[in-house]
């Protein structure tokens, strides 16, 4: 039966951005520091379509079921 969600892990080069922030404990001596170069709003669009697939899917698992069960009741 096919279905499901297919997830993939990729690195991003850089890892970071350099972002100023002079009053930083960490910063350099350029008042940079590292900053994550994650794109949060993708992320959470990626998330919530997975979620959303993940529920359909169920769903799809629970009619089947429910279909069988209703098929090989034969007591009613």
């Amino acid at each position: 039966m096919p279905g499901g969600t297919k997830a993939a892990v990729s690195t991003v080069s850089p890892s970071y951005i350099a972002q100023s922030d002079p009053g930083a404990p960490f910063a350099n001596q350029d008042g940079l520091v590292a900053a994550p170069n994650v794109d949060i709003t993708r992320e959470f669009v990626e998330l919530a379509a997975a979620k959303y697939s993940f529920i359909a899917n169920a769903k799809v698992i629970q009619a089947y079921s429910e279909t069988t069960e209703s098929l090989l009741d034969i007591t009613t």
